[in-house]
């Protein structure tokens, strides 16, 4: 049975297998925490209901805080199967998010989400490799075993005879913007100008400029981020759709092409991804935009200065280094990009808490020199990024993990959504051709945008 000295007990008990995601719906329904992951093609997928201990770093330290409160909790977690043995721990342990950079005063519609936050979800549905894993989490300091495990497992499985194996079409609504399109493309073309400027006076190479869109439901429907999450996951295959929704109902979502450390076995992989042109509905015309990219002397500029960044930040952890010389052409239903994977071996010592705090952000979203471009982007974006452009990702008792970059995202409540979009500038960027990248950034998103009738009409 299981060491009482372990505080925190994991018990991981194989199911039928399910896609995860189908529990969404009685989840949203009862208002309960969640988190849902989904990475490319679904082969690692998990849906994690409740929290059994959270914690809220803050400041520039907040991914040493993360790190030291995680490897004390990991120290004292014991992960078993249902007879009560021992078993290597894989799945999702710790949920993390983070925003993009730590400040005191944001915005009212950021207010809550802070610096970043780490949980201990109750119960996560597990699936990779084509089997499916039911987990529970139980601290032994608050609940006998004996009688939280039979609780957990009654609660799973009435969420899954509650659930709905893909979601209803979302209803008719009608999107409005908030702000006047005029208005952001001036503001934009200024900003633009300012970075070059300032890149004139090689102080900075490289800022990344990001802008927000704003959006209302009409008055009969409200904003289903359950119901825009599954959509986003059906039409972006490629790309890792995440799910955050906080008991109040905001819900922060996204489908990131980028992913930020995998590390799994000691082996980490990272991308660097930069240049995007839009997708054609012709192969033909689609396949010059994706050639164009590739030789386009801007695009592979910016992502060689992104790729680079990321291998020098990382070679005081990570050993044999390798990356391909020529970055390839990566394809999303609406934008393709330059990308070059990166892989290595990581130190013993090194968790991927401190391969967050090495990349983050790179300069696929702030910018290079680092501290020059954050810099830069404090004094003239204006704009509260939140959790935007920020890392998202989990972490096992074993140390294994994936964090990916929080772009293609949106920040949802009921009434209104904000989609974000950002543009890597370099002293040849064109404003206009930067805004026309960032509406077809923004289209992600907003084609996923999915309604529900609102209950009082």
């Amino acid at each position: 049975m299981a060491d009482q000295t372990h505080r925190w007990i994991q018990v991981q008990e194989p199911i039928k297998d399910m896609d995860p995601w189908a529990i969404l719906h009685p989840l949203q329904v009862d208002g309960v925490r969640l988190m849902a992951w989904s990475a490319p093609h679904q082969k690692n997928c998990f849906v994690a209901a409740g929290v059994i201990r959270e914690y809220r770093p803050t400041g520039d330290a907040r991914f040493y805080q993360a790190r030291d409160w995680w490897n004390e909790i990991a120290s004292n977690m014991l992960t078993i199967d249902v007879d009560g043995n021992p078993v290597v721990p894989k799945a999702p342990g710790c949920l993390a998010g983070f925003a993009f950079s730590s400040r005191e005063n944001r915005t009212e519609h950021w207010q809550a989400w802070g610096d970043g936050a780490l949980c201990l979800p109750e119960v996560l549905v597990w699936r990779c490799d084509g089997q499916t894993w039911a987990v529970y989490t139980i601290d032994t300091n608050e609940h006998a075993m004996a009688e939280r495990l039979p609780h957990l497992r009654t609660m799973l499985m009435d969420w899954k005879q509650r659930a709905v194996s893909t979601m209803a079409p979302p209803a008719n609504g009608t999107v409005m913007p908030l702000h006047s399109h005029e208005d952001a493309w001036e503001t934009w073309k200024s900003n633009v100008q300012a970075a070059q400027a300032t890149m004139a006076t090689g102080s900075i190479q490289k800022v990344v400029l990001a802008r927000a869109q704003a959006y209302r439901p009409d008055a009969t429907h409200s904003f289903d981020p359950l119901a825009t999450a599954w959509a986003l996951r059906d039409r972006q295959i490629d790309s890792t759709t995440f799910l955050i929704r906080r008991k109040d109902g905001q819900a922060f979502l996204g489908s990131s092409p980028e992913i930020l450390a995998r590390l799994e076995s000691g082996q980490v992989e990272t991308v660097a991804l930069a240049g995007t042109r839009r997708r054609s509905d012709t192969s033909t015309d689609d396949e010059a935009l994706g050639t164009a990219l590739l030789e386009s002397t801007k695009d592979r500029h910016e992502q060689q200065l992104v790729a680079q960044a990321i291998e020098q930040a990382l070679t005081s952890m990570v050993s044999n280094l390798e990356g391909s010389d020529t970055p390839d052409v990566v394809r999303h239903p609406d934008v393709q990009h330059l990308r070059t994977t990166i892989r290595g071996s990581v130190a013993s010592d090194a968790t991927i808490f401190d391969l967050v705090n090495k990349l983050h952000p790179t300069p696929a979203v702030g910018g290079l020199p680092r501290e020059h471009a954050l810099q830069w982007l404090d004094l003239n974006e204006h704009l509260d990024r939140g959790w935007y452009a920020g890392p998202i990702g989990w972490i096992s008792p074993s140390g294994d993990g994936e964090f990916v970059v929080a772009i293609r995202s949106v920040l949802m409540a009921d009434d209104q959504a904000a989609a974000f979009a950002g543009c890597g500038l370099v002293a040849s960027s064109n404003p206009a051709d930067e805004w026309e990248e960032s509406q077809v950034k923004l289209q992600t998103v907003r084609q996923g945008l999915a309604f529900q009738q609102r209950a009082d009409r």
